[in-house]
């Protein structure tokens, strides 16, 4: 059933679960109401405004013993699964930066234009390539956040152009850009590896990687690099490389919803471990904080 008037929910005792995705400044408080009725609640995103606001979600379903979770089906997405599988197995090496791009080309005038609205480029879009970011960094404790917003095609006073780097010891460089008015944007997502980098859409992939074994050993030379005739060189190789490629199926194009179903399906049926943590939630909702605040000047 599909309601606009939360009213109208509290009273029933036929629900096995609420979906929230209602204005996304209503989300908190929503939750809240149906959790306080003891009810099973999935939040769209964003969760809350920020951290705090979410906090008092979290506890609320603690006070109450009611199950709540937050709808991040992006990271179920067979492109990204895709990705997460090739860097497991080794062949791209150490990571050492990965780029996300939702670009586009367009204006917007909605209320999702309105800051206070908690609504903006980076609260609409962003929790999708934020959570990606945090994810491939292993969601670090510590993680420092440079961010650059703008208003470029918005009738509204929330950002539409961002820019973030998000940076921890001993993860890889995140590099996060959303913007509309980018008219030529092209891969979405971007994996630099010590040994390769793989590059692509949610429609394709394609990654090229090589093999220390299949390629001559280069251990440093500090002097000049001279050809056979004594003259100086610059270094050059061919290296022997692989490629491999991944296009995503007609069943994938929404394969993220149904698989974040179904795995929501077993948290609630067999207590399983659901992929995305209100802990991890929260990690994402402080980035997006700290981005905020390094442009409140845009804000007032």
């Amino acid at each position: 059933d599909a309601e606009n008037r939360i009213e109208s929910l509290l009273e029933r005792d036929d629900l096995d679960l609420v979906v929230v995705a209602s204005y996304s400044d209503d989300h908190a408080e929503n939750s809240k109401t149906l959790l306080r009725k003891g009810m099973t609640v999935l939040s769209e995103k964003p969760a809350a405004k920020d951290d705090q606001e979410f906090l008092s979600v979290v506890q609320t379903a603690k006070e109450h013993e009611a199950s709540y979770h937050v709808f991040q089906q992006y990271r179920f997405s067979p492109a990204y699964r895709k990705i997460k599988d090739v860097i497991a197995s080794g062949k791209l090496g150490r990571i050492v930066q990965i780029s996300l791009n939702y670009d586009n080309f367009a204006r917007r005038w909605d209320w999702q234009t309105i800051h206070n609205r908690t609504a903006g480029s980076l609260l609409n879009t962003g929790p999708h390539p934020v959570d990606h970011a945090l994810d491939l960094m292993g969601f670090p404790e510590d993680v420092s956040v440079v961010c650059k917003m703008d208003r470029a095609h918005t009738s509204g006073d929330g950002e539409d152009y961002v820019k973030m780097l998000l940076l921890s010891p001993g993860a890889p460089v995140a590099d996060i850009e959303i913007s509309s008015c980018n008219a030529y944007a092209s891969d979405t997502f971007l994996v630099q590896g010590t040994s390769g980098t793989l590059h692509g859409t949610a429609k394709e992939l394609a990654w090229q990687y090589y093999l220390e074994t299949e390629n001559e050993p280069r251990p440093l030379i500090v002097s000049s690099l001279k050809n056979e005739k004594g003259e100086p060189i610059y270094c050059r190789e061919k290296l022997v490389t692989h490629q491999e490629t991944w296009q995503a199926s007609e069943e994938d194009n929404n394969a993220k919803g149904l698989a974040f179903y179904r795995a929501y399906y077993k948290t609630l049926t067999e207590n399983a471990p659901f992929l995305v943590t209100l802990d991890q939630v929260r990690l994402q909702l402080q980035v997006i904080g700290k981005a905020h605040q390094q442009n409140a000047e845009l804000f007032t």
